[in-house]
């Protein structure tokens, strides 16, 4: 929780994220945070850029964990990340992982520091044995798509930006200086690392080619 709402010194944030990951490692990859706390559990990992640990923690199918409750012949979510049958079998508790799928995989964000016509923010994670991802989201800005299919060398990201909109684009790649977009070398950069680009891209449809991430891109911190 200090690590999201802004709570820890700048610096301390990196111990305190290494000490909530040495403890959900410590405890086999899962979760000992219940509902309020799981929020912040998936929040501050993922804007630590630690999509590697929240990916092991949802591929648990022990307790607690949301394959125990989909083990235990739950349709919906659990009241309990135990299932127990004496609570509540449809009850909108845990979900927060869900932000995940589209905020981390799918990359799709708002930077409201930004102008209205430029908060939108793409940044895919690419992370463990996913292939592929297929995102959507109808905003008040209009239909924003970001969608990847990863190869053995390259990943392929299919961008949709709503009319009116300009979106900031960061992708971790081990070689920036090799990116495409719609077929031709990226004019666009604003910034790269060894590891990773970030460049605009106006209002349409775009096909983005990117060398794979390094092995440990999943670790990065945003830009």
């Amino acid at each position: 929780m200090p690590l999201v709402v802004g709570l820890a010194p700048d610096s301390e944030r990196a111990a305190v994220l290494d000490a909530l990951i040495g403890d959900i490692r410590a405890h086999g990859n899962h979760v000992t945070a219940g509902d309020v706390g799981f929020h912040y559990v998936v929040d501050a990992l993922l804007d630590g850029g630690r999509s590697d640990v929240l990916l092991d923690m949802l591929e648990r199918t022990d307790t607690p964990s949301y394959g125990y409750q989909l083990a235990q012949g739950a349709t919906a979510l659990t009241e309990a990340w135990d299932a127990n049958p004496d609570s509540s079998q449809d009850h909108f508790m845990l979900g927060h992982a869900e932000e995940w799928f589209y905020r981390g995989l799918g990359g799709i964000d708002i930077d409201q520091s930004a102008p209205a016509l430029r908060r939108l923010v793409l940044r895919p994670v690419v992370t463990g044995k996913i292939a592929w991802v297929r995102c959507s989201y109808e905003s008040a800005m209009g239909h924003i798509e970001s969608n990847w299919q990863r190869g053995p060398t390259e990943t392929v990201y299919d961008f949709t930006i709503p009319a009116n909109t300009t979106a900031t684009v960061e992708l971790d790649t081990a070689k920036p200086d090799e990116v495409t977009v719609n077929g031709g070398r990226n004019p666009w950069t604003q910034s790269a690392s060894a590891h990773r680009v970030k460049f605009v891209l106006g209002s349409g449809h775009y096909i983005v080619r990117a060398a794979n991430p390094a092995e440990d891109s999943g670790r990065a911190g945003h830009m």
